[in-house]
């Protein structure tokens, strides 16, 4: 499943330093978000949790993909896990523009450029 973590650029680059962060908060299409929209597909669904993630961040989001063995509760539009995420589960970094309320995306591999680019203009 994809999920998604809302962060501050700090967290960002503690992740990105350190391969292994913590998530308090983890947006994801959980069973109940899913019955409550079923006029959604599953990647329209991946959208609005992304945006809700986004909506709720510092203007940073990070698309990992979890397991099942890694969900320990499903609430509402989050879920709980059991344990820390790692780099290689990161998909893809998100970052919201809130004036338009939109996503730039960024590959993994771009992640560490534009890291080091974010706050020199």
């Amino acid at each position: 499943m994809r999920a998604y973590l809302a962060m501050s650029l700090d967290e960002l680059r503690d992740f990105y330093a350190k391969k292994k962060f913590v998530p308090e908060i983890v947006y994801a299409p959980t069973i109940k978000f899913i019955t409550d929209n079923p006029e959604l597909d599953d990647e329209e669904a991946e959208y609005e949790i992304s945006m809700i993630a986004a909506r709720n961040s510092e203007g940073y989001v990070i698309a990992i993909e979890v397991t099942d063995k890694q969900i320990s509760q499903h609430l509402e539009e989050t879920v709980v896990l059991s344990d820390s995420v790692i780099w290689e589960n990161v998909q893809a970094l998100f970052v919201y523009d809130s004036t338009d309320d939109e996503l730039t995306w960024y590959a993994t591999q771009e992640i560490g450029e534009y890291l080091d680019n974010v706050g020199l203009k």
